[in-house]
């Protein structure tokens, strides 16, 4: 483990994303939180910052009394209308050294249950994105606007079809449209995002199938990459349906073909699948139902999928930058020749698909099996030297066998992009906001990194910040190279809340 030597962090410039070269002001570590008290060797304390959206009506202060604690970017009344949101996965674009960050379905005033089981509010958008130009992060994420696709709030970057759940589960078609995560390579912004049919119970959902938009402008215009488009379902069935309705412009003006059975598929259908996505019935690819890209710094872009919900693993691909955009040049990793990480083994195209979908084992976790693993983000940590695939970690289901885990956020490190990933390392475990923490503060139990066992808050505000229940939940965490300082030795990322559906800005300092 490195020694970090006080005194030195103001000096420190880490440039993490090829072509950047602003340096984020670096503050130095409190060394008396000494990492004894945690239970990671890696870890030394974990913070949270603040509400980066939404607003909190129920925040307690010191005396008991209760004010509402709104987020500094104010997203339910500055004319954004984001009064709840989904995610908030990072993405950095080097030609306008600007931050973005992707969320997913999107409410003016929070949710609300309808009777067909749909978590809906006001003003529903399948996925919004915040434009920010804020590297220091020890006060907060301070928002500088919002994708509004020409409108005076916050807009879908990509919109959903909405329908009711009952006609998708039904006909197959389209609730709802998630971003997976985003990249930027030589101009270019590629948003890679999951169409779903439905969400079912228990963190599973079926996606329609994974598509790909893209930006030539720094982010001010939208257009489709048809041939950027996977398909989860081995059923002929869906993913002939799937290749119709994502290859169409408009939703609105698709036909929903009625395809119910093999017969069902004439060479008329066929050859309209065929039409913008070459060869739709070959593109099975239950594994890349939900895809995160990253710049492996190697003249590739690595794509990490995962199956549709949270209890699967993860396997990889990787696509010269060059030929991002063509479905055959992206190439699939199945292991390692002799064990050998340095010696990865990657098959391209369609013959690449049919081999990881035969692949039991291919996984990139350090098992190399299917490990559940959801809401992933990976990034390059300089002070580790290592590769970092952070990642919600939900609890595993009997059936899937394996020992039983508490649901958390954490990391694990590879030498390799690709691969393997070793040891987990647990940042929060799901166990939410509790009274009677350190000096009498409200705290986020996180996973005893202090001596009481609590992961306390920063800041006047954000220490007696909790969420009236006094109990919350989170189903997805976010880092991103950009938000690193001193070198990597700490770290933010953004909190996705369940209870209160918005997003929190966390800290991580290492050992």
């Amino acid at each position: 483990m490195k020694k970090f030597v006080k005194g030195l962090s103001l000096a420190l410039c880490s440039v993490f994303v090829a072509g950047a070269t602003a340096c984020a002001p670096q503050e130095t570590i409190d060394e008396t939180r000494l990492s004894k008290y945690t239970r990671d060797s890696y870890i030394m304390s974990v913070d949270g910052v603040e509400l980066i959206t939404g607003d909190n009506p129920y925040a307690i202060d010191d005396n008991g009394a209760q004010f509402r604690y709104d987020s500094r970017n104010h997203t339910k009344f500055m004319h954004d209308d984001v009064g709840g949101t989904d995610l908030g996965i990072p993405f950095y674009n080097s030609k306008n050294n600007t931050m973005y960050i992707l969320y997913g379905d999107t409410y003016g005033t929070g949710r609300a249950q309808t009777p067909d089981g749909q978590d809906r509010g006001s003003n529903w958008r399948s996925s919004v994105m915040a434009i920010s130009k804020d590297y220091k992060l020890s006060d907060g994420l301070t928002y500088d606007d919002w994708w509004r696709g020409g409108s005076d709030q916050a807009e879908a970057v990509i919109e959903g079809k909405h329908w009711d759940r009952a006609d998708c589960v039904a006909t197959g078609v389209e609730g709802t449209k998630i971003p997976q995560g985003a990249i930027e390579i030589d101009g270019n912004v590629y948003i890679y995002y999951e169409s779903i049919r439905y969400f079912g119970a228990g963190g599973t959902w079926k996606v329609n199938y994974q598509g790909v938009i893209k930006s030539t402008d720094n982010c001010k215009t939208f257009e489709r990459v048809h041939d950027l488009t996977w398909f989860p379902s081995t059923s002929k069935t869906d993913y002939f349906n799937y290749a119709l309705y994502s290859a169409a412009e408009d939703w609105d003006e698709a036909t929903y073909m009625g395809i119910e059975t093999e017969a069902d598929i004439t060479p008329d259908i066929l050859s309209e699948a065929n039409a913008k996505i070459p060869n739709a019935e070959e593109r099975v690819a239950p594994y890349f139902a939900q895809c995160y890209p990253v710049d492996g710094k190697d003249g590739y872009v690595y794509i990490f999928g995962r199956r549709s919900g949270r209890q699967n693993g993860i396997k990889v691909a990787r696509v010269e930058y060059d030929k991002i955009e063509d479905f055959d040049s992206y190439e699939y990793f199945c292991g390692n020749r002799s064990n050998n990480p340095e010696l990865p083994i990657w098959k391209k195209g369609i013959e690449g698909l049919k081999a990881i979908n035969n692949d039991t084992t291919g996984f990139v976790l350090a098992s190399g099996k299917n490990e559940p693993a959801s809401n992933m983000s990976v990034m390059w940590n300089e002070y580790l030297g290592k590769w970092m695939l952070f990642y919600f970690r939900p609890t595993k289901l009997a059936a899937t066998g394996g020992e039983y885990y508490p649901i958390s956020i954490g990391f694990r490190l590879s030498d390799t992009v690709w691969g393997n990933y070793g040891e987990y390392h647990k940042v929060l475990e799901q166990d939410f906001f509790l009274p009677d923490g350190p000096d009498g503060d409200f705290v986020f139990r996180g996973y005893d990194y202090l001596e009481k066992g609590y992961a306390q808050f920063n800041g006047d505000d954000a220490a007696s910040f909790n969420m009236g229940s006094k109990k919350v939940k989170f189903y997805a965490g976010f880092a991103h190279e950009k938000y690193q300082e001193l070198g990597g030795r700490v770290f933010y990322f953004v909190l996705t809340l369940e209870t209160v559906y918005n997003s929190f800005l966390m800290k991580v300092t290492l050992n």
